[in-house]
């Protein structure tokens, strides 16, 4: 018998949120369909009532991860999220902000999947090196503040067939699991988290998660290829700095690498 998986619920969500956040009066928007919820969170933002407004949707048909590309995203099977957020920082304080939401996205799933999942620079995260979760940063420019939208994808449900056009192994929660989990309690957890950050992060920036993100670093102490400027190079990784760039070693060059300039893979 194919069991019914419950629908996003924007009552379920608020039941599970912590007083601190909903003093804040978050507004939670969640469609059946849309293009992708990081538009429509940044086309929102000049209009939202509160620093922080909730886009989610069953789902999506032209979701983007990183670099363009197509983020697969069947209905009514994962967490589709983006949250925009009117924030207080200048651009260049920016630096680092998707590794903090990795860290914080990974100790929240972690809470299910029994501390397995890892971060891989700058914005996959991994459970046994397939991919379960991503993160795409955009901002927008309003009348002089930084509104910045945190776009977060999680397979949940996800079945191989659906998820086949994928160009890279992954896995979906119920299956790291083994349970089926639902999509509510998930989202209100990782809101709880995200709240805390925006405020965390406008204080002290990434520097604040920084710890916690290396003991998430799949790529800490890796050799890897990494390819720079179109050139390949094997590098040994050897953390990250306080604005969340790569730091690497090749042969006795010491390099910090940014993300959005560069990609890297362990060998």
């Amino acid at each position: 018998m194919k069991q019914t998986l419950p629908s996003l619920d924007s009552s379920q969500i608020i039941n599970n949120l912590e007083k601190s956040l909903l003093d804040y009066s978050p507004e939670i928007l969640i469609t059946k369909t849309t293009a992708s919820t990081n538009e429509d969170a940044k086309s929102y933002l000049e209009n939202q009532s509160s620093p922080l407004a909730i886009h989610l949707s069953e789902q999506q048909v032209a979701g983007k991860g990183r670099n363009g590309k197509k983020w697969v995203s069947p209905k009514g099977k994962n967490i589709y999220l983006s949250i925009g957020w009117i924030s207080p920082l200048k651009y260049p304080e920016l630096d680092g902000l998707s590794l903090a939401v990795g860290t914080v996205l990974a100790s929240t799933l972690n809470k299910y999947a029994k501390n397995l999942i890892k971060i891989k620079w700058p914005n996959d995260l991994l459970f046994k090196k397939k991919k379960i979760s991503g993160i795409l940063i955009e901002t927008v420019d309003i009348a002089g503040t930084v509104g910045v939208v945190i776009g977060i994808g999680i397979n949940v449900h996800m079945t191989k067939e659906e998820g086949k056009d994928i160009d890279q192994s992954w896995i979906a929660l119920d299956q790291a699991t083994d349970s089926i989990n639902n999509r509510n309690e998930v989202v209100a957890s990782l809101l709880n988290k995200i709240f805390k950050l925006t405020v965390s992060f406008s204080q002290e920036g990434f520097k604040h998660f920084k710890e916690e993100f290396e003991a998430l670093n799949l790529l800490n102490g890796k050799i890897c290829n990494a390819r720079i400027d179109g050139h390949d190079k094997v590098v040994e990784v050897k953390g990250v700095n306080d604005s969340g760039e790569l730091l690497v070693k090749d042969n006795s060059e010491n390099l910090s690498l940014r993300y959005g300039e560069v990609s890297i893979r362990e060998l």
